[in-house]
């Protein structure tokens, strides 16, 4: 038997909380990496195939709305998270990632595990107003500290530095509050924050220098997000992602822009026969691995 395709597993499965503001484009971040179209042969991404029936039907949306030109419809908010679905996706890496010798020595694929529960963009709203809030919040607190890693996905057209900036404030002492039984939990967490849209003009500028864009756009979020990595000894880390990608030379984005405001970028796919998603797949890697591989990042 030839088991030189048979995929290295990474042990363990993430669980993971995705977060972000109205229109940050969460459930489009989801349903492109589960489609994951046009895919790159060059990429190191061997495949994303879907784990559950949930992951299943992101892919259905993908390929009935995204790929149709319309937007997908925000995620339901009420005072439960029972009724929100978890995505778990298989994501299969081609051999020769170096940080992980065993599997580059054995010429062996690595496929790691990651489920994924997506809030609608209300929280961050209510996470601002915590006064008033609270109650409505209680059960997402509850879910999102059971959870072993964040996903903040924030619009990197967004001018909503100190909004952002405040609710995730609100959100580290909540956390806070609810793990500190436990501290070893602190160390373990991992958080990554995605801009997400980097195919707009404003973020694609700064694409191979992430810390400039987030020191200059984002820095009253950063400053909290750092207060927050060394208060519990956690790591952070800042990525780039467009769920729908560029197209042509030179690379112009592949969307049709529907509206901008103060609150980001709305906008859809405008060629889908040539939809390539970019970088979605570093956040989840780095969260599942707390490794890098710069080739995931390429964008």
């Amino acid at each position: 038997m030839n088991t030189s395709n048979i995929p290295l597993e990474i042990a363990g499965n993430s669980e993971i909380r995705v977060i972000g503001p109205r229109r940050s484009g969460k459930t489009s971040f989801m349903a492109a990496l589960a489609r994951w179209p046009n895919a790159d042969p060059n990429s190191p991404i061997q495949a994303v195939d879907p784990f559950d029936n949930e992951a299943g039907r992101l892919i259905e949306m993908a390929k009935d709305i995204l790929e149709d030109g319309r937007e997908l419809a925000g995620t339901d908010y009420d005072n439960t998270t029972y009724n929100l679905p978890t995505y778990t996706l298989l994501i299969t890496l081609k051999p020769g990632l170096l940080n992980h010798p065993m599997a580059h020595l054995r010429g062996k694929p690595i496929r790691i595990q990651v489920s994924c529960r997506e809030y609608s963009g209300e929280i961050i709203r209510d996470l601002c107003n915590m006064a008033t809030a609270e109650a409505r919040l209680r059960n997402y607190l509850d879910d999102c500290a059971s959870a072993s890693g964040l996903l903040l996905l924030l619009d990197g057209t967004a001018k909503t530095d100190r909004e952002y900036a405040q609710a995730l404030e609100n959100l580290q002492r909540e956390l806070n509050e609810r793990l500190s039984l436990d501290k070893r939990v602190f160390k373990d967490y991992r958080i990554a924050v995605v801009f997400s849209k980097c195919e707009q003009a404003p973020v694609w500028v700064y694409q191979k220098d992430i810390q400039k864009f987030a020191n200059l756009k984002f820095s009253s979020t950063q400053e909290v997000l750092r207060r927050w990595r060394n208060l519990w000894g956690c790591q952070v880390n800042y990525f780039f992602c467009s769920a729908f990608g560029m197209k042509g030379t030179p690379p112009k984005p592949n969307v049709t822009v529907i509206n901008k405001d103060k609150g980001g970028t709305c906008a859809v796919i405008e060629n889908p026969s040539i939809w390539r998603p970019l970088g979605l797949v570093a956040p989840l890697y780095w969260l599942q691995t707390g490794k890098e591989d710069a080739r995931l990042r390429d964008i």
